[in-house]
């Protein structure tokens, strides 16, 4: 996975226009742009939560998502970004994201066979989470992306290795520490901050599918 000092790197971006993100509405204004993806993704992911579609836990799959979400605002939806980006730490070079997020996607699909507990289910998600925003393929709305991604994959692997139906509560979150955390995980693989907090914010899904369920 691609790590480069920023030295290295070109951030003058293709995608922007006088500091705003072109966009399909013509909004030319950040404060703007924001209200009308907040509300746009927030629907999408609604609906996203009552019918995922269909679920290959694989690099179209992922990409899928990006684009159901973002289709309506930006023409780079479900489309990996062309150029390099950072914030605090550079995200992986476009040149190799793509065999990057199918690796990750695809070792990950292999090893949700052998998650037995609560505990190895945390590990999992927490060194998940930061390999794929390391990764960062989109040149917009890569945590929306990769948040839906992880509810959906945890369903599914719950689900599969008989466990309690866990999601992740991230309004829950510490805002300043989680990103220290994020950070600290995506630049030098320590991932402990980042397990404390994934470990608490888990929660169970109060549905009766959820009660049949064993630890």
């Amino acid at each position: 996975m691609s790590r480069l000092d920023k030295d290295l790197l070109n951030y003058k971006s293709k995608y922007e226009e006088n500091g705003v993100l072109k966009n399909k509405l013509g909004i030319t204004n950040n404060e703007d742009l924001e209200k009308v993806e907040r509300m746009s993704t927030s629907y999408k992911l609604a609906r996203l939560y009552l019918d995922p579609g269909k679920q290959t836990f694989d690099v179209n799959h992922y990409l899928s998502i990006h684009k159901y979400l973002f289709e309506d605002i930006y023409d780079f939806a479900g489309k990996i970004r062309n150029e390099n980006i950072q914030k605090t730490i550079p995200f992986c070079i476009p040149q190799v994201i793509y065999e990057n997020l199918d690796n990750t996607l695809k070792d990950a699909y292999h090893k949700a066979n052998n998650i037995n507990d609560k505990d190895e289910l945390l590990v999992f998600f927490t060194k998940l989470y930061s390999d794929l925003d390391i990764i960062h393929p989109f040149r917009e709305g890569n945590g929306r992306c990769e948040r839906e991604y992880l509810r959906q994959f945890m369903d599914y692997v719950c689900e599969k290795n008989n466990l309690k139906a866990y999601y992740l509560d991230y309004s829950k979150i510490n805002r300043e520490k989680y990103l220290e955390a994020v950070i600290k995980a995506d630049a030098l693989c320590e991932y402990d901050d980042l397990l404390e907090i994934f470990s608490s914010i888990l929660r169970v899904k109060s549905d009766k599918k959820s009660k049949k369920n064993k630890l």
